[in-house]
């Protein structure tokens, strides 16, 4: 015990030792101070030292209000106001009793400083105060700029504001005079208690925008802290640690918010300077309280009991002394706070460090927390009384102490949920083994049992000769028994596979045609070429209140059981209503049920029959899951069948048809939590268009209106344009019309023509990159994802929608449509580029100019056009590689044409090794140089010259075009850049794709605006 002491001491000197430290640093005078009312600046450098603080003696007038006129000498016959003698300031004015003047904290007096200053003609200054209790005026050379409230000579005359301000004035001259009248008759502390600043304008503002900034974060920081800690408590009542530490939170939230640059007084500017200091003294108190009783849940074995009633009977009288009491009574009370503040947050601190010591969870936490605390109490009591402020060091604290108390309440959080989700995996565990011992015991039993009750059955009917009545009588004894058996095995198998009765109906209305048409799609394609035909006599206004998803699992293993004994003929779902209920029949034409078989096939594990069972295999499960599934939703199940004519199954269900009519709404369809936010905005129509800002347009098709008001909602902060309709054949229409659609997000189940329907009509038409399609779908099996592609899906996503997860799956469809589109945009501009229009029109002039003149010149043009548009027309190297030389001819030609039109004009420069032998991309370098020609030497009046330099660099080649045209401005250079990122004609844009695709490098280009422009390719010789 001895040693915990000594080391909580220990801490407690290392806290004092920092602070102390930090508060010598902060203390210390580096500003001018004024002697006997008089502050020299005349070498204080404010643009370069900015502002100063206007400390050190004032003249001191006790027991007067006076103005600017009062201190004229020529007024009140030259007799001038008696000063009662010099004071400090800033300091609480009842600390000037020490130097034998008034020391009362309330009353009235006026301070004045003169201040000295560079002859500076003009100059805006600012005056920034932070603390005058708790009435002023101030006025500068004769002139009223600012107050808080109106001081007076009495509380009745005195009205109260305490609020921080800036204020800003021209000074001329090269002084200033500063008078100040206060008044104090509600607070235990009055006059100049924290420093006034003076500097430039925007010294002053900035240092003003720095601490409001600094007040709110901290403000916001304990806000959302706390506000976060209470809604833990709220979704898990037990934690009340949690709770307290999350009023804790806001109680300091609101505490920081009034004071220091007192925000909460910026948002709400009209509170009553009693109320405001109410709102002040109760949160302090009330944190101190939360902090006590955090800590007490926090640490029950360290924290005393008998401590925490002891502050909590003080902390309760401070509490409703603030509420009941004026501000001249419980303000009184705040050294008093202020001492039992200081030994609560003490004895937290203890205890956290006893915690530490101790090895509690997160015990570097808790000695954070330790320490912030002491830091904070440190740092209030010296602001208080009046020694230094330092609200950022206790701010910084409060912060520091929040975010260690939450890790540390979190951390807690995450162990338990690590313990609880251990608990969890070995309670599944268990419950995998028990439900896997049920279904292993319950069909390794069923076998022999069978076999005793077959061999039973067998020795009454004779199979092992005659037998006495006696003995019949017992045989049959074993045969019931063992059917009663087989009979109690088969419901602990259900039992098993139903999670043991947890599993719970999510009830809704819908419309029974879509799920039957979806699941016959399915089993459509699952048939193969298997002649069955699927025929919905189904009603179109058929509405049932049922779980969605064990309605399908129903349907589905209807259908399916009838698709597997049925080899060819039709199956048929139909309906009919009687009395509140739907009755759904199923019929098959296959190989039917024996009349014996009509009951037990709703067993687990049974058939009807061995030898129907060795052919066609199953478990025998699926209609004892199904009848079990209809009973849960309160109907019934049966089967009517005559062996080798078929079967029918039926099955009631709850019929909603009387309560949609009632709503008049057929396509009602209550929705999960993320549609029923919507739902107060539902769309009514059947068609909505969205129009955004963006290049995309997005088909919605769902008869759900929850559903499309809420995919129209997240689409719309995507800024697509968004089209929304109800069926499938409107999308189809829609489909039709507008042929701008970039994505199809289809659901599944609608009536009239299901998602598959509509995926299949679209790719008659479209490919998968043409129009790619989403389907929306809560139906996740194998079968369904397979017979989804094989409709044309591009890609599904599950119900309920994920928010992200949806946007991202349709940002990733978009690119894919626009990749492809970018692809075929590419290939169709790079042929396009080699026919050059502008470019024959200009030769053939040229060639035609040249003709009158100069025939064997138009005859050379004529060859050198040929060689050119050979080279230019090659297709078949479009994809390939040529050799450099090629390449090297192709720019040769081109460029004799070119000399041929501008003459002199154009000078070319070759710098080219002959010994290279390396294979590059074909149009790589002419582009080049024609761009070189065209947006270079050619924009001089002069023309210029053009730089082709060919060289072998170790392992590359390096292929420089250069010219000294007038180079390429900034702007230029921004625009390019886009370009080359972007698929914009084949120039730069492809040939800095086409370089990355073969050598992961581009171009390099290096300009300056009247410099000239320089482009280099770099080549790795490996690649050719």
């Amino acid at each position: 015990m001895r040693k915990k002491v000594k080391v909580t001491i220990t801490i407690i000197c290392i806290i004092f030792g920092f602070v102390g430290f930090s508060i010598k640093f902060w203390a210390s005078p580096i500003y001018p101070e004024a002697v006997k009312g008089e502050l020299d600046l005349t070498q204080w450098n404010f643009a370069n030292n900015g502002s100063t603080r206007l400390d050190g003696e004032w003249e001191y007038y006790r027991n007067q209000l006076l103005t600017p006129d009062d201190f004229d000498p020529q007024g009140h016959n030259g007799k001038l106001p008696e000063m009662t003698g010099f004071v400090r300031v800033p300091d609480s004015w009842e600390k000037y009793a020490a130097g034998g003047l008034n020391g009362s904290s309330h009353g009235f007096a006026t301070f004045r400083l003169h201040v000295n200053l560079q002859g500076t003609s003009g100059q805006i200054y600012g005056i920034r105060q932070i603390n005058i209790k708790t009435a002023h005026k101030l006025f500068v050379n004769g002139r009223e700029i600012g107050s808080g409230g109106i001081p007076g000579t009495n509380i009745q005359e005195t009205l109260s504001v305490n609020t921080p301000y800036v204020r800003f004035l021209q000074i001329d001259g090269n002084h200033a005079d500063i008078i100040i009248q206060v008044a104090n008759f509600q607070y235990f502390q009055g006059g100049i208690t924290h420093p006034i600043y003076l500097g430039y304008q925007e010294d002053i503002l900035s240092m003003r925008e720095f601490a409001v900034v600094e007040d709110l974060l901290a403000t916001a920081c304990f806000l959302l802290i706390g506000a976060y800690f209470i809604i833990l408590f709220l979704m898990r009542g037990r934690e009340r640690s949690w709770l307290y530490f999350g009023l804790c939170c806001l109680a300091v939230c609101v505490y920081l918010a009034t004071h220091g640059e007192k925000v909460a007084a910026m948002f709400a500017p009209g509170i009553p300077f009693e109320l405001f200091l109410k709102i002040q003294t109760f949160s302090g108190a009330a944190s101190e309280l939360f902090l006590l009783l955090y800590a007490m849940e926090s640490f029950p074995g360290l924290f005393k009991k008998v401590v925490m009633k002891g502050f909590g009977l003080t902390l309760a009288v401070r509490l409703l002394l603030i509420l009941l009491t004026p501000a001249p009574v419980f303000s009184k009370l705040g050294s008093v706070g202020l001492v039992l503040a200081f030994f609560e947050i003490l004895y937290v601190a203890y205890v956290m460090s006893a915690g530490m010591m101790r090895r509690r969870e997160g015990s570097s936490l808790m000695l954070i927390g330790a320490l912030s605390l002491l830091i904070i109490e440190v740092a209030s009591a010296l602001d208080i009384l009046g020694i230094v402020s330092v609200l950022s060091i206790q701010t910084a604290a409060w912060i520091c102490f929040a975010v260690a108390q939450g890790l540390f309440l979190s951390k807690r959080f995450v162990n338990t949920f690590k313990t609880v989700e251990t608990l969890s995996e070995r309670l599944r565990f268990m419950d995998r083994v028990k439900d896997e011992f049920l279904a292993n015991t319950s069909h390794e039993m069923k076998t022999p049992l069978h076999a005793i009750i077959n061999i039973a059955g067998s020795l009454l009917e004779g199979a092992a000769g005659p037998m006495s009545p006696d003995q019949k009588m017992n045989v049959a004894m074993i045969k019931d028994t063992g059917k009663r058996m087989a009979n109690l095995l088969g419901d602990l198998l259900d039992f098993s596979k139903l999670k043991n009765g947890e599993l719970v109906l999510k009830r809704k209305t819908v419309a029974l045609q879509p799920i039957a048409r979806l699941i016959f799609e399915m089993f459509r394609y699952m048939a193969g070429d298997k002649p069955v035909k699927f025929v919905d006599l189904l009603n179109d206004r058929l509405y049932v209140y049922v779980d969605e998803d064990r309605l399908v699992q129903i349907l589905n293993n209807l259908v399916g059981n009838a698709l597997k004994f049925t080899d060819s003929g039709q199956i048929v779902v139909s309906a009919r209503e009687n009395d509140g209920w739907l009755a759904v029949s199923v019929s098959d034409t296959g190989i039917g049920i024996p009349q014996d078989k009509l009951e037990v096939i709703f067993e687990s594990f049974e058939q009807a029959g061995k030898a129907v069972a060795m052919e066609y295999g199953g478990m025998g499960l699926g209609l004892s899951v199904t009848k079990r599934l209809v009973e849960l939703h309160g109907g019934s199940i049966w089967v009517e069948s005559e062996q080798g004519k078929g079967a029918v199954f039926t099955f009631t269900v709850p019929s909603a048809n009387r309560e949609v009519e009632k709503r008049n709404d057929p396509g009602m369809n209550l929705t999960n939590p993320l549609q029923e936010l919507a739902a107060p905005q539902m769309i009514s129509s059947n068609k909505v268009r969205l129009e955004g800002e963006g290049i995309y347009t997005i088909l919605i098709a769902d008869d759900d209106a929850a559903n499309r008001q809420v995919l129209l909602n997240l689409l719309s902060v995507e800024k697509y344009t968004v089209i929304a309709v109800s069926s499938g054949m409107d999308a189809m229409r829609e489909i039709e019309m507008n042929r701008r659609i970039d994505l199809a997000i289809i659901d599944l189940m609608m009536p009239g023509m299901s998602g598959y329907e509509v995926c299949r009509n679209i790719r008659r038409r479209y490919s998968l990159s043409e129009l790619p399609v989403l389907l929306l779908t809560a139906r996740n099996r194998p079968e369904d994802i397979v017979t989804a592609f094989d409709s044309g899906v591009n890609d599904f996503l599950g119900k309920p929608i994920e928010a992200g997860e949806l946007k991202a799956r349709i940002r990733t469809l978009l690119e894919l449509k626009k990749s492809v589109n970018d692809l075929i945009h590419i290939e169709m501009a790079f042929l396009q580029a080699q026919i050059k229009p502008h470019f024959l029109f200009n030769t053939l002039n040229t060639v035609i100019s040249v003709s009158h003149t100069d025939v064997s010149k138009a005859q050379d043009l004529l060859v050198e056009l040929s060689l050119y548009l050979r080279s230019s027309f090659d297709f078949q190297n479009r994809e390939q590689l040529v050799s450099i030389h090629k390449e090297l001819e192709l720019i040769e030609s081109y460029l004799f044409i070119e000399k041929a039109r501008f003459g002199e004009q154009l000078q070319v420069i070759y710098d080219v090794d002959e010994d290279i032998r390396c294979r590059i991309p074909p149009l790589i370098i002419q582009p080049i140089v024609e761009n070189a020609i065209r947006h270079g030497v050619m924009k001089r009046p002069e023309g210029g010259v053009v730089r082709i330099s060919v060289k072998a660099d170790q392992d590359c080649l390096v292929v420089v075009v250069s010219d000294n045209g007038p180079g390429i401005s900034d702007e230029t250079k921004a625009s390019l850049s886009k370009e080359r990122t972007g698929t914009r004609g084949v120039g730069l844009a492809n040939i800095e794709g086409r370089l990355r695709t073969l050598y992961g490098t581009g171009l390099k280009i290096d300009s300056e605006s009247g410099q000239g422009t320089k482009v280099m390719i770099r080549i790795p010789n490996s690649i050719g």
